[in-house]
């Protein structure tokens, strides 16, 4: 997740001297990658959850029972290279099935504006993306409110620099990764060493689908806090995204024939994986949304789809309701986030 045990495993390399955008306009020294940014404002609070660039609004996640492996590829679970087991956390949005419902969960709330900045380049043999690590959507209010819903939840796990977990803030940071623009299928699936799974073209980066309870315990991080309308938080300062979090990637849906059009169809590209692989959305061939029995061990699959404006066949991720929901383990070589921690949360 991003909130569980901030201090084990604290980025090692956020930007020096960053200013929180939390206390105004900041400039960064030249070089450093981070832009000014527009100081976040409150306005009214969010309202409800609305859905992503192709209409899709997932309310229902399959969290994985206690004792479910993390140590090698399978369906329904992840590979971190750390391995260990999961144990499902007793929250009240969880039922007997493992079945969360996101309506039931708390969500951090109030409304936060950001500057975003990410510049995505291309060569012959790389892809380059280099911003300032925020989102161009509205995020919850960091750091949580006391007297919200969520902020119980966050207070009780501890935070390495701050009072506990529900103190941090989102901050700008040097967001600076190049993966292959054509990467390749690897003959074994690469285990899950560092927090940064990929990035997402909404500015954010997704993150490692394992979090630490306060007992040091694996967890969903999706089962365990409440996130954001828009299904992120900050770990160490660094916004980023957990589960289906398409819901707020691209313009709100359309209606009429045209959103009914959008059902039918794959999913957008949302994002890339640190490995180079693309991150869809949770729509597949036909229009329906995937299950993980449609997808490998990694959480992807291979077919037609559209890359850099030609229509290919080739392998890529998608996100849908299913744990891990998002990157399980690698196809590709993946590449070392500058900034990322190491392990899990």
């Amino acid at each position: 997740m991003g909130a569980f045990m901030y201090g084990a495993l604290r980025s090692v390399a956020v930007v020096a001297g960053a200013a929180c955008a939390l206390l105004g306009p900041a400039m960064f020294p030249a070089g450093s990658g981070a832009v000014a940014v527009v100081a976040p404002h409150p306005v009214r609070a969010a309202e409800g959850v609305r859905g992503g660039g192709d209409g899709t609004l997932i309310t229902r996640l399959h969290t994985p029972s206690t004792g479910t492996s993390i140590a090698s590829p399978a369906r329904n679970t992840l590979f971190a290279c750390k391995g260990g087991t999961l144990t499902r956390p007793d929250r009240p949005w969880i039922d007997a099935h493992g079945v969360i419902d996101v309506l039931k969960r708390p969500f951090v709330s109030g409304t936060m504006h950001w500057h975003k900045y990410l510049k995505v380049t291309t060569t012959a043999t790389e892809r380059r993306f280099k911003g300032n690590g925020l989102p161009d959507h509205p995020t919850g209010r960091f750091p949580v409110q006391k007297g919200t819903p969520a902020y119980k939840y966050y207070a009780e796990i501890p935070a390495h620099g701050y009072p506990s977990a529900a103190a941090i803030p989102i901050k700008p940071w040097n967001l600076d990764v190049t993966v292959p623009r054509y990467p390749s299928v690897q003959a074994r699936p690469t285990c899950i060493d560092q927090l940064t799974t990929g990035m997402a073209l909404a500015g954010g980066t997704f993150h490692l689908e394992v979090a630490t309870d306060a007992e040091d315990r694996p967890v969903d991080p999706n089962a365990a806090l409440p996130l954001d309308r828009c299904w992120g938080h900050p770990y160490d300062t660094q916004y980023h995204y957990h589960g289906p979090s398409q819901t707020c990637f691209g313009s709100k849906p359309s209606r009429g024939s045209a959103n009914a059009r959008s059902r039918s169809r794959h999913s957008p590209l949302v994002g890339y994986a640190i490995d180079g692989y693309g991150i869809f959305g949770p729509r597949g061939e036909d229009g329906k949304i995937v299950r993980n029995r449609d997808l490998d061990v990694c959480h992807g699959h291979r077919h037609a789809t559209m890359w850099d404006g030609k229509k290919v066949v080739m392998y890529h991720y998608h996100l849908n309701g299913e744990y891990p929901y998002s990157i399980g383990c690698f196809r590709g070589k993946p590449v070392t986030v500058p900034g990322s921690g190491h392990g899990w949360h």
